[in-house]
C-alpha cells in the first residue's frame, strides 16, 4: 500500500475509535467502566488505561520524529510502505483478528480497575487518540521506511514508521472489540 493512501485509512480508523468512546463509553457510569466479566479478565477502564500505558510510549517517539521535521513542508512525497520482519510479527502480535492472546508486559498492564478514575483515564485515551490523529497529518513528510522508533522492548529492537503506525492503530482496534465484548457481557449480565 502506498503511504498517503496508508495514512488515510489510518486517520478513518482512529477517528471511528474516537467515535466509538464518545458513543459507547463516555455515557457510562463510572461502576460500570469497572464492571469485569470475571476476575482474571479486564474492565473497560483497564483496556482503556492498557491502551494509555503502551501507546504513549510510542506516541512519544513519533512525535519526536515528527518534530524534528522543522519548517512545515507543503507536499508529502508518497512511497510504497514495506513491513520488516519485526514488524510483520508485531502488528500480528496486535492484530484484532487474530485471536491469540498474549499477556501484556508488566510495564502496560493497568492497575486494577477499582484504582484507576474512570474520568481520567477516558480523558487520557482521547487526549493521546487526537494527538496521534495530529501526528498521522505531519508524518507523511517521513520516510517510512527508514524511520525507525524504539519499541517498548529497548532501543535493541527498533520498529520501522510505518509499521509503528500500523501497529498502534491495530492494536488500540484489539482492545476497543474486548471494551465492547465487555460491555456487551455487561448488558447480558445485568438482565
Amino acid at each position: 500500500m502506498q503511504k498517503l493512501n496508508a495514512a488515510h485509512d489510518l486517520k478513518t480508523r482512529l477517528k471511528t475509535v474516537l467515535e466509538t468512546v464518545e458513543r459507547e463509553f463516555t455515557p457510562l457510569t463510572d461502576e460500570q467502566l469497572r464492571w469485569k466479566p470475571a476476575p482474571d479478565r479486564w474492565s473497560i477502564v483497564e483496556c482503556l488505561q492498557h491502551l494509555n500505558l503502551a501507546e504513549r510510549f510510542y506516541i512519544r517517539n513519533i512525535q519526536h520524529k515528527v518534530d524534528k521535521l522543522g519548517l512545515v513542508q507543503t507536499n508529502p512525497t508518497d512511497q510504497p510502505v514495506m513491513s520488516d520482519w519485526v514488524g510483520r510479527v508485531m502488528l500480528f502480535a496486535v492484530d484484532p483478528t487474530v485471536k491469540i492472546k498474549l499477556p501484556a508486559p508488566g510495564m502496560i498492564r493497568p492497575r486494577p480497575a477499582a484504582d484507576l478514575v474512570p474520568a481520567d483515564v477516558l480523558g487520557q485515551f482521547v487526549e493521546l487518540q487526537t494527538l496521534l490523529l495530529s501526528l498521522l497529518n505531519k508524518a507523511v513528510y517521513l520516510d517510512w521506511n527508514q524511520e525507525k522508533v524504539m519499541s517498548l522492548f529497548g532501543n535493541w529492537l527498533r520498529i520501522r514508521l510505518g509499521d509503528a503506525l500500523k501497529m498502534l492503530i491495530a492494536h488500540t482496534e484489539r482492545h476497543m472489540n474486548q471494551a465492547m465484548h465487555v460491555k456487551a457481557e455487561m448488558a447480558t449480565f445485568t438482565q
